[in-house]
């Protein structure tokens, strides 16, 4: 290796080469060439060819690191063109076949690293609980569960789940409990239900503290109709408070303003429940809107979860149910239902 550096050194200064100039004529460093001159290195066999022609060698005096005094015959020449030819072909080979068993493995590792990051995102659970909501969207099956925190579960129905005889309340107006084998992602919280039982359990609407007095609306095309905010608390999952929603009927024997106020340490009058058209629980507020354009005030409420940010209400057939779930109100909407620590 050292005498075939020294050749190459003793002809690049016989033709008045640097090394940087004979480096920059190959396309390599001129440490490369350093490195070749001083025996530390070949050059690699695809640029045999081009080093002896600017050495103005053939291939046969640059491996034999001589100079022939009488010239090879043109087939010895030729056939050693001929083994650089096999040679340089050789290494494109052997390279290609190396970036393909490099881009294998990269591509190894990321389907490997996506199984793992999808696996740890993915949620299985078996629980019992209330059934928020059910939709059909384009001809597909979605329940919708509280995620308890803070966010609200977009369950696909799958297997053998009966989605028509889900029901969210019984007669009496209590949600029911269903036991829930289901499968989501932690990051989107969207995924699936492949069971959907009924315990036969309900759950029963507690109210209770205070409130800040009622207020009368025109809702469902009834005059003075009482809601109250009431059982103001922290909102365990988000910033300011939740609170509990309740229509009723007024007829007209108590004063809306002490509904539920605390008076010289004394509560005012009690909500009366027992006229309850709505009570919806665990919400940011509430306020009469005409949501379809009818001339007939609707009700909304601003939800906790941003998955389903408000809920419209109307009274279908006697009874006030839910009938839509828009994903934005009108700028005047909002306005009436921002909260005091908002504004």
């Amino acid at each position: 290796m050292h005498a075939f550096g020294q050749f190459i050194a003793e002809n690049r200064r016989t033709r008045g080469l640097t090394q940087r100039e004979l480096a920059e004529s190959l396309h390599v460093t001129d440490k490369a060439v350093s490195k070749w001159e001083r025996g530390l290195s070949y050059p690699d066999v695809t640029l045999l060819e081009p080093l002896a022609e600017k050495l103005e060698l053939t291939v046969a005096e640059l491996m034999a690191c001589r100079r022939q005094e009488i010239p090879e015959s043109k087939g010895a020449e030729e056939t050693m063109r001929n083994l650089l030819d096999i040679s340089r072909a050789s290494v494109r080979k052997e390279r290609r076949r190396s970036w393909q068993r490099l881009a294998a493995v990269l591509v190894l590792l990321a389907v490997t690293a996506a199984v793992v990051v999808w696996n740890a995102l993915i949620q299985r659970d078996q629980c019992s609980t209330s059934i928020y909501l059910k939709e059909t969207v384009n001809g597909v099956n979605y329940l919708y569960i509280d995620a308890l925190d803070g966010h609200l579960l977009r369950l696909r129905c799958v297997g053998d789940v009966d989605f028509d005889s889900v029901s969210l309340k019984d007669e009496a107006g209590y949600e029911l409990v269903y036991d829930l084998d289901c499968r989501w992602n932690r990051l989107t919280y969207v995924g699936t239900v492949s069971r959907c039982a009924p315990t036969g359990s309900f759950v029963v609407d507690h109210m209770e503290g205070s409130s800040s007095g009622a207020s009368l609306a025109d809702v469902f095309d009834m005059e003075n109709v009482l809601y109250a905010e009431v059982d103001y608390h922290q909102n365990p999952h988000g910033e300011g408070f939740l609170c509990d929603v309740v229509y009723w009927i007024h007829d007209g024997s108590v004063d809306p303003g002490l509904l539920g106020v605390i008076v010289d340490g004394h509560p005012g009058y009690p909500v009366d429940y027992s006229a309850a058209l709505l009570v919806v629980e665990n919400c940011v507020s509430s306020t009469p809107w005409d949501a379809d354009g009818d001339g007939v005030n609707e009700i909304v409420i601003r939800t906790r979860w941003p998955e389903k940010p408000y809920t419209v209400y109307d009274m279908v057939n006697g009874e006030v149910v839910a009938v839509d779930w828009p994903d934005t109100v009108p700028e005047e909407v909002q306005e009436q239902l921002k909260c005091v620590w908002e504004q």
